[in-house]
């Protein structure tokens, strides 16, 4: 496929995404993808997108920087939403603080068979602006 075709997947997934359809973002995610440097694959994708949709009713995703050159996408993104339901993770669960996150990160997709995502995103940044880290004045 070409850069604009690669383009025009990815800004559709996105449109989706932001109207609670799930499965297609899903379509997008390869078995060996990563976050963080960390294994992630399609099930963990899934995992993670029905973990914000239920802390995140309104979570929107909106796309700052698109860059398509041959098989490649460098894409970043804003997601915004309210805290409004439980944030479950791998070593806690935080309460719905009803605090609204407006946060960044670049993913890196190669459009090619499987398609692997590398992805980043500061996640102090993210649970700083829900008010749950430690203050450091103490």
């Amino acid at each position: 496929m070409s850069a604009e075709e690669n383009r025009a997947i990815y800004l559709r997934v996105v449109e989706d995404l932001n109207e609670g359809d799930l499965e297609s973002s899903l379509a997008f995610t390869a078995p060996d993808a990563t976050l963080n440097g960390q294994p992630l694959g399609r099930e963990g994708d899934r995992h993670r997108a029905e973990i914000l949709a239920a802390a995140f009713l309104d979570q929107r995703y909106d796309i700052l920087e698109l860059v398509a050159e041959g098989d490649m996408l460098v894409v970043r993104w804003r997601m915004s939403g309210t805290n409004e339901g439980e944030l479950e993770g791998p070593t806690m669960t935080i309460a719905p603080t009803g605090k609204s996150i407006d946060i960044w990160g670049i993913s890196m997709y190669r459009m090619e068979g499987e398609w692997p995502i590398s992805e980043r995103l500061d996640m102090m940044e993210f649970l700083g602006q829900l008010s749950v880290l430690p203050d450091r004045d103490r």
